[in-house]
Protein backbone atom coordinates (compact mmCIF):
# COMPACT_ATOMS: atom_id res chain seq x y z
CA UNK A 1 0.00 0.00 0.00
CA UNK A 2 2.54 2.68 1.01
CA UNK A 3 4.47 1.55 -2.59
CA UNK A 4 1.21 2.22 -4.63
CA UNK A 5 0.76 5.60 -2.25
CA UNK A 6 3.68 6.90 -2.97
CA UNK A 7 3.93 5.89 -6.70
CA UNK A 8 1.02 7.77 -6.92
CA UNK A 9 2.23 10.98 -5.40
CA UNK A 10 5.13 10.48 -7.89
CA UNK A 11 2.87 10.54 -10.78
CA UNK A 12 0.79 13.22 -9.60
CA UNK A 13 4.16 15.53 -9.24
CA UNK A 14 4.97 14.34 -12.13
CA UNK A 15 2.18 15.42 -13.94
CA UNK A 16 2.46 18.63 -12.13
CA UNK A 17 5.57 19.41 -13.18
CA UNK A 18 4.81 18.61 -17.12
CA UNK A 19 1.46 20.77 -16.68
CA UNK A 20 3.76 23.66 -15.99
CA UNK A 21 6.44 23.12 -18.58
CA UNK A 22 3.65 22.59 -21.13
CA UNK A 23 1.16 25.71 -20.74
CA UNK A 24 4.18 28.05 -19.37
CA UNK A 25 6.45 27.32 -21.89
CA UNK A 26 5.29 25.81 -24.56
CA UNK A 27 1.47 26.95 -24.54
CA UNK A 28 1.76 30.40 -23.46
CA UNK A 29 3.77 31.44 -26.43
CA UNK A 30 2.66 29.57 -28.76
CA UNK A 31 -0.84 30.80 -28.33
CA UNK A 32 0.83 34.54 -28.07
CA UNK A 33 2.52 33.82 -31.65
CA UNK A 34 -0.82 32.83 -32.58
CA UNK A 35 -2.47 36.11 -31.54
CA UNK A 36 0.13 38.52 -32.29
CA UNK A 37 1.79 36.64 -35.65
CA UNK A 38 1.66 38.90 -38.89
CA UNK A 39 1.62 35.99 -41.06
CA UNK A 40 -1.67 34.90 -39.20
CA UNK A 41 -3.18 37.55 -38.69
CA UNK A 42 -2.76 39.95 -41.67
CA UNK A 43 -3.59 43.21 -40.08
CA UNK A 44 -4.16 43.96 -36.62
CA UNK A 45 -3.32 41.57 -33.81
CA UNK A 46 -6.00 39.57 -32.43
CA UNK A 47 -7.62 39.02 -36.02
CA UNK A 48 -10.23 36.57 -36.55
CA UNK A 49 -8.18 34.10 -37.72
CA UNK A 50 -5.54 34.25 -35.30
CA UNK A 51 -7.97 33.47 -31.96
CA UNK A 52 -9.37 31.04 -34.29
CA UNK A 53 -5.78 29.55 -34.59
CA UNK A 54 -5.18 30.07 -30.67
CA UNK A 55 -8.52 28.67 -29.75
CA UNK A 56 -7.81 25.04 -31.84
CA UNK A 57 -4.09 24.70 -30.75
CA UNK A 58 -5.62 25.31 -27.00
CA UNK A 59 -8.53 22.95 -27.42
CA UNK A 60 -6.08 19.99 -29.11
CA UNK A 61 -3.57 20.25 -26.75
CA UNK A 62 -5.82 19.92 -23.87
CA UNK A 63 -7.99 17.58 -25.00
CA UNK A 64 -5.60 15.71 -26.38
CA UNK A 65 -3.98 15.34 -23.02
CA UNK A 66 -6.82 14.57 -21.39
CA UNK A 67 -7.60 11.48 -23.32
CA UNK A 68 -4.06 10.80 -23.27
CA UNK A 69 -4.28 10.38 -18.82
CA UNK A 70 -7.81 9.45 -18.92
CA UNK A 71 -7.04 6.80 -21.24
CA UNK A 72 -4.01 4.99 -19.36
CA UNK A 73 -6.13 5.20 -16.10
CA UNK A 74 -6.49 2.18 -14.44
CA UNK A 75 -10.57 1.83 -13.28
CA UNK A 76 -10.91 2.91 -9.79
CA UNK A 77 -12.38 -0.04 -6.87
CA UNK A 78 -16.09 1.45 -7.42
CA UNK A 79 -15.60 0.70 -10.95
CA UNK A 80 -14.31 -2.62 -10.80
CA UNK A 81 -17.19 -3.61 -8.25
CA UNK A 82 -19.59 -2.17 -10.85
CA UNK A 83 -21.54 -0.05 -8.04
CA UNK A 84 -21.83 3.85 -7.90
CA UNK A 85 -20.01 6.23 -5.67
CA UNK A 86 -23.19 6.51 -3.16
CA UNK A 87 -23.77 2.97 -3.46
CA UNK A 88 -24.76 1.26 -0.15
CA UNK A 89 -23.14 -1.64 1.95
CA UNK A 90 -25.28 -3.84 0.85
CA UNK A 91 -24.99 -3.26 -2.47
CA UNK A 92 -21.21 -3.12 -2.59
CA UNK A 93 -21.30 -6.59 -0.93
CA UNK A 94 -24.36 -8.22 -3.25
CA UNK A 95 -22.16 -6.41 -6.50
CA UNK A 96 -18.84 -8.14 -5.41
CA UNK A 97 -20.33 -11.96 -4.57
CA UNK A 98 -21.80 -11.90 -8.21
CA UNK A 99 -18.40 -10.65 -9.52
CA UNK A 100 -16.22 -13.06 -7.81
CA UNK A 101 -18.56 -15.97 -8.55
CA UNK A 102 -18.16 -15.19 -12.29
CA UNK A 103 -14.86 -14.34 -12.53
CA UNK A 104 -13.26 -16.70 -10.47
CA UNK A 105 -9.88 -18.19 -11.70
CA UNK A 106 -11.50 -21.82 -11.37
CA UNK A 107 -15.01 -21.05 -13.42
CA UNK A 108 -12.66 -19.76 -15.60
CA UNK A 109 -9.45 -21.89 -16.55
CA UNK A 110 -9.24 -20.77 -19.95
CA UNK A 111 -9.21 -16.65 -19.21
CA UNK A 112 -5.44 -15.60 -18.08
CA UNK A 113 -6.82 -12.43 -17.37
CA UNK A 114 -9.35 -13.89 -14.65
CA UNK A 115 -6.73 -14.56 -11.46
CA UNK A 116 -5.82 -10.46 -12.07
CA UNK A 117 -9.35 -9.57 -12.00
CA UNK A 118 -10.42 -11.40 -9.10
CA UNK A 119 -7.26 -10.44 -7.09
CA UNK A 120 -8.31 -6.74 -7.96
CA UNK A 121 -12.23 -7.30 -7.29
CA UNK A 122 -10.81 -8.44 -3.77
CA UNK A 123 -8.52 -5.44 -3.16
CA UNK A 124 -11.62 -3.26 -3.92
CA UNK A 125 -13.89 -4.98 -1.68
CA UNK A 126 -11.32 -4.54 0.79
CA UNK A 127 -11.33 -1.03 0.32
CA UNK A 128 -14.66 -0.04 0.50
CA UNK A 129 -16.71 -2.55 3.23
CA UNK A 130 -14.58 -0.71 5.84
CA UNK A 131 -16.72 2.87 5.78
CA UNK A 132 -13.35 4.70 7.13
CA UNK A 133 -10.86 3.01 3.90
CA UNK A 134 -14.05 3.81 1.61
CA UNK A 135 -14.35 7.12 2.56
CA UNK A 136 -10.50 8.20 2.44
CA UNK A 137 -10.32 6.67 -1.03
CA UNK A 138 -13.48 8.67 -2.57
CA UNK A 139 -11.61 12.03 -1.36
CA UNK A 140 -8.04 11.14 -1.74
CA UNK A 141 -7.64 8.20 -4.01
CA UNK A 142 -5.07 5.71 -3.13
CA UNK A 143 -2.39 8.15 -1.61
CA UNK A 144 -4.75 9.10 0.99
CA UNK A 145 -4.98 5.25 2.19
CA UNK A 146 -1.60 5.23 3.85
CA UNK A 147 -2.10 8.47 5.39
CA UNK A 148 -5.75 8.40 7.47
CA UNK A 149 -4.42 10.35 10.36
CA UNK A 150 -5.80 13.77 8.78
CA UNK A 151 -4.67 12.81 4.97
CA UNK A 152 -1.61 15.81 5.95
CA UNK A 153 0.34 14.94 3.01
CA UNK A 154 -2.51 14.95 0.42
CA UNK A 155 -3.93 18.22 1.86
CA UNK A 156 -0.27 19.61 1.49
CA UNK A 157 0.28 18.64 -2.26
CA UNK A 158 -3.70 20.30 -2.80
CA UNK A 159 -2.17 23.23 -1.32
CA UNK A 160 1.03 23.27 -3.10
CA UNK A 161 -0.91 23.14 -6.32
CA UNK A 162 -3.09 26.08 -5.19
CA UNK A 163 0.25 28.40 -4.45
CA UNK A 164 2.04 27.34 -7.80
CA UNK A 165 -0.88 27.98 -9.90
CA UNK A 166 -1.44 31.67 -8.16
CA UNK A 167 1.59 32.32 -8.64
CA UNK A 168 1.94 31.23 -12.45
CA UNK A 169 -1.37 32.92 -12.75
CA UNK A 170 -0.30 35.89 -11.31
CA UNK A 171 3.09 36.19 -13.48
CA UNK A 172 1.40 35.17 -16.67
CA UNK A 173 -0.95 38.23 -16.28
CA UNK A 174 0.69 41.13 -15.62
CA UNK A 175 0.31 43.99 -17.54
CA UNK A 176 -2.72 46.20 -18.66
CA UNK A 177 -3.91 44.13 -21.39
CA UNK A 178 -4.17 41.13 -19.09
CA UNK A 179 -5.95 42.38 -15.71
CA UNK A 180 -9.11 40.94 -17.13
CA UNK A 181 -7.95 37.66 -17.59
CA UNK A 182 -6.30 38.06 -13.97
CA UNK A 183 -9.48 38.53 -12.01
CA UNK A 184 -11.33 35.60 -14.45
CA UNK A 185 -8.31 33.43 -13.37
CA UNK A 186 -8.45 34.22 -9.88
CA UNK A 187 -12.41 33.98 -9.74
CA UNK A 188 -12.41 30.25 -11.37
CA UNK A 189 -9.27 29.55 -8.91
CA UNK A 190 -11.59 30.84 -6.07
CA UNK A 191 -14.79 28.73 -7.09
CA UNK A 192 -12.25 25.62 -7.50
CA UNK A 193 -10.76 26.25 -3.68
CA UNK A 194 -14.68 26.15 -2.61
CA UNK A 195 -15.79 23.42 -4.36
CA UNK A 196 -12.76 21.25 -3.57
CA UNK A 197 -12.92 22.07 0.38
CA UNK A 198 -16.77 21.48 0.10
CA UNK A 199 -16.25 18.23 -1.65
CA UNK A 200 -13.10 17.19 0.48
CA UNK A 201 -13.73 18.13 4.02
CA UNK A 202 -17.86 18.69 3.70
CA UNK A 203 -18.28 15.61 1.73
CA UNK A 204 -20.53 17.18 -0.43
CA UNK A 205 -20.31 15.70 -3.96
CA UNK A 206 -22.13 17.39 -6.14
CA UNK A 207 -21.38 15.93 -9.02
CA UNK A 208 -22.45 12.47 -8.04
CA UNK A 209 -25.01 12.11 -9.92
CA UNK A 210 -23.65 13.22 -13.53
CA UNK A 211 -20.47 11.04 -12.77
CA UNK A 212 -22.03 8.38 -10.39
CA UNK A 213 -18.73 5.74 -10.98
CA UNK A 214 -16.15 8.24 -10.57
CA UNK A 215 -14.70 9.71 -7.17
CA UNK A 216 -14.01 12.68 -6.00
CA UNK A 217 -10.30 12.71 -6.48
CA UNK A 218 -10.55 11.69 -9.87
CA UNK A 219 -13.30 14.54 -10.20
CA UNK A 220 -11.02 17.59 -8.74
CA UNK A 221 -7.94 15.87 -10.41
CA UNK A 222 -9.74 16.35 -13.62
CA UNK A 223 -10.61 19.78 -12.76
CA UNK A 224 -6.98 20.81 -11.57
CA UNK A 225 -6.08 19.59 -15.40
CA UNK A 226 -8.65 21.71 -16.99
CA UNK A 227 -7.72 24.80 -15.49
CA UNK A 228 -4.52 26.22 -17.21
CA UNK A 229 -6.49 25.58 -20.49
CA UNK A 230 -9.33 27.68 -18.62
CA UNK A 231 -6.30 30.21 -17.49
CA UNK A 232 -4.77 30.42 -20.73
CA UNK A 233 -8.23 30.82 -22.72
CA UNK A 234 -9.15 33.84 -20.52
CA UNK A 235 -5.93 35.57 -20.90
CA UNK A 236 -6.16 34.84 -24.88
CA UNK A 237 -9.45 36.84 -24.38
CA UNK A 238 -8.64 39.57 -22.35
CA UNK A 239 -5.84 40.71 -24.68
CA UNK A 240 -8.36 40.17 -27.48
CA UNK A 241 -10.93 42.54 -26.09
CA UNK A 242 -7.88 44.75 -24.49
CA UNK A 243 -8.18 48.66 -25.75
CA UNK A 244 -5.54 50.68 -24.65
CA UNK A 245 -7.68 54.07 -24.13
CA UNK A 246 -4.75 56.27 -22.73
CA UNK A 247 -2.82 55.27 -26.06
CA UNK A 248 -5.95 56.39 -28.57
CA UNK A 249 -6.41 59.34 -26.63
CA UNK A 250 -2.78 60.07 -27.15
CA UNK A 251 -2.75 59.25 -30.54
CA UNK A 252 -5.78 61.28 -31.63
CA UNK A 253 -4.22 64.39 -29.62
CA UNK A 254 -0.67 64.25 -31.28
CA UNK A 255 -3.07 64.38 -34.92
CA UNK A 256 -4.87 67.32 -33.61
CA UNK A 257 -1.58 69.06 -33.19
CA UNK A 258 -0.49 67.77 -36.32
CA UNK A 259 -4.10 69.77 -37.57
CA UNK A 260 -3.79 72.57 -35.99
CA UNK A 261 0.15 72.87 -36.80
CA UNK A 262 -0.64 72.93 -40.19
CA UNK A 263 -3.88 74.78 -40.27
CA UNK A 264 -1.20 78.09 -38.26
CA UNK A 265 1.60 77.06 -41.81
CA UNK A 266 -1.81 77.76 -44.15
CA UNK A 267 -2.54 81.14 -41.83
CA UNK A 268 1.35 82.03 -42.13
CA UNK A 269 1.12 81.90 -45.80
CA UNK A 270 -2.14 83.16 -46.34
CA UNK A 271 -0.78 86.45 -43.88
CA UNK A 272 2.51 86.76 -46.57
CA UNK A 273 0.92 86.29 -50.28
CA UNK A 274 -1.83 88.77 -48.42
CA UNK A 275 0.88 91.57 -47.77
CA UNK A 276 2.76 90.84 -51.12
CA UNK A 277 -0.37 91.54 -52.76
CA UNK A 278 -1.12 94.66 -50.73
CA UNK A 279 2.64 95.77 -51.32
CA UNK A 280 2.56 95.42 -54.94
CA UNK A 281 -1.00 97.22 -55.33
CA UNK A 282 0.36 100.48 -53.58
CA UNK A 283 3.52 100.76 -55.19
CA UNK A 284 2.15 101.21 -58.40
CA UNK A 285 2.82 104.74 -60.03
CA UNK A 286 -0.03 107.52 -59.66
CA UNK A 287 -0.85 107.15 -62.85
CA UNK A 288 -1.86 103.28 -63.14
CA UNK A 289 -3.85 104.72 -59.65
CA UNK A 290 -5.41 107.21 -61.57
CA UNK A 291 -6.54 105.16 -64.66
CA UNK A 292 -7.64 101.85 -62.42
CA UNK A 293 -9.58 104.09 -59.90
CA UNK A 294 -12.65 102.29 -60.97
CA UNK A 295 -11.96 99.39 -61.05
CA UNK A 296 -9.89 99.43 -57.89
CA UNK A 297 -13.05 100.79 -55.83
CA UNK A 298 -14.89 98.11 -56.68
CA UNK A 299 -12.25 95.67 -55.23
CA UNK A 300 -12.06 97.37 -52.40
CA UNK A 301 -14.65 95.44 -50.42
CA UNK A 302 -13.10 92.06 -52.16
CA UNK A 303 -9.30 93.11 -50.40
CA UNK A 304 -11.24 94.08 -47.30
CA UNK A 305 -13.18 90.64 -46.94
CA UNK A 306 -9.69 89.24 -47.39
CA UNK A 307 -8.48 90.72 -44.98
CA UNK A 308 -10.58 89.93 -42.62
CA UNK A 309 -10.49 86.06 -43.16
CA UNK A 310 -6.74 86.36 -42.70
CA UNK A 311 -7.55 87.70 -39.37
CA UNK A 312 -10.10 85.48 -38.20
CA UNK A 313 -7.95 82.51 -39.09
CA UNK A 314 -4.79 84.00 -37.29
CA UNK A 315 -7.61 84.28 -34.45
CA UNK A 316 -8.76 80.78 -34.51
CA UNK A 317 -5.65 79.59 -34.64
CA UNK A 318 -4.16 81.48 -31.37
CA UNK A 319 -7.07 80.20 -29.83
CA UNK A 320 -6.49 76.38 -30.59
CA UNK A 321 -2.76 77.32 -29.72
CA UNK A 322 -4.24 78.16 -26.18
CA UNK A 323 -6.60 75.08 -26.09
CA UNK A 324 -4.20 72.39 -26.71
CA UNK A 325 -2.70 71.88 -23.20
CA UNK A 326 -6.06 71.83 -21.54
CA UNK A 327 -7.10 69.05 -24.02
CA UNK A 328 -4.56 66.66 -22.14
CA UNK A 329 -6.29 63.46 -21.30
CA UNK A 330 -7.03 63.15 -17.97
CA UNK A 331 -7.37 60.29 -15.70
CA UNK A 332 -9.83 61.64 -13.64
CA UNK A 333 -13.18 62.75 -14.71
CA UNK A 334 -14.61 63.24 -11.55
CA UNK A 335 -11.74 65.40 -10.29
CA UNK A 336 -13.12 69.11 -11.10
CA UNK A 337 -10.71 70.52 -9.11
CA UNK A 338 -7.97 69.46 -11.45
CA UNK A 339 -9.80 70.12 -14.68
CA UNK A 340 -9.93 73.90 -13.36
CA UNK A 341 -6.56 74.01 -12.77
CA UNK A 342 -4.28 76.83 -15.02
CA UNK A 343 -1.50 74.49 -15.28
CA UNK A 344 -2.54 71.35 -17.39
CA UNK A 345 -1.47 67.31 -16.18
CA UNK A 346 1.16 66.66 -18.21
CA UNK A 347 1.41 63.11 -19.81
CA UNK A 348 4.45 61.80 -17.61
CA UNK A 349 1.95 62.80 -14.65
CA UNK A 350 -1.22 60.97 -16.64
CA UNK A 351 0.76 58.12 -16.84
CA UNK A 352 1.85 57.96 -13.35
CA UNK A 353 -2.20 58.23 -12.08
CA UNK A 354 -2.80 55.69 -14.54
CA UNK A 355 -0.35 53.34 -12.80
CA UNK A 356 -1.24 54.06 -9.51
CA UNK A 357 -4.75 53.83 -10.40
CA UNK A 358 -3.70 50.13 -11.94
CA UNK A 359 -2.02 49.32 -8.80
CA UNK A 360 -4.80 49.64 -6.55
CA UNK A 361 -7.31 47.77 -8.38
CA UNK A 362 -4.99 44.99 -8.67
CA UNK A 363 -4.31 45.34 -4.53
CA UNK A 364 -7.66 45.46 -4.22
CA UNK A 365 -8.91 42.49 -6.23
CA UNK A 366 -6.33 40.43 -4.23
CA UNK A 367 -8.07 41.35 -0.64
CA UNK A 368 -11.43 40.73 -2.33
CA UNK A 369 -10.00 37.29 -2.77
CA UNK A 370 -9.05 36.65 0.51
CA UNK A 371 -12.43 38.25 1.82
CA UNK A 372 -14.51 36.10 -0.09
CA UNK A 373 -12.15 32.94 0.74
CA UNK A 374 -12.68 33.86 4.64
CA UNK A 375 -16.48 34.80 4.06
CA UNK A 376 -17.37 31.16 2.84
CA UNK A 377 -15.30 29.35 5.34
CA UNK A 378 -16.89 31.24 7.99
CA UNK A 379 -20.31 30.01 6.67
CA UNK A 380 -19.28 26.87 5.89
CA UNK A 381 -17.52 25.85 9.40
CA UNK A 382 -20.66 27.75 10.97
CA UNK A 383 -22.84 25.21 9.89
Amino acid sequence: MARASSSADDSSSTAEIVDVVLYLFVLGPAVEWCLKSPRVNRGRPGSRSGIALAVCLLATIAGGKLAFELAGRDPNHFQVLGVRVDATHAEIKRAYKADSLKYHPDKNPDDPKAHTKFMNMQRAYEVLKDPTQRDVYNKFGKSGLDDQSGSSTSLTNIAVFYVIWIVIGYLLTMGKASEDARTWAFSGLLALAVFEYQTRILSSDFLAPIFPHSTVNEKLELLHRLFPPFLHGSRMISQVIFRDLGLYNKLLLEQMHLKVDELGKQVHATRLEFDSRQTGASSGGTAAADTALAPSAAAAPNANSMAEAVQQAEETWKSLLQQQPALQPSTDSANESSAEAPAATSPAAAASQVTQQANQTRLMNIVWFFVIYAFFKYLVDKD
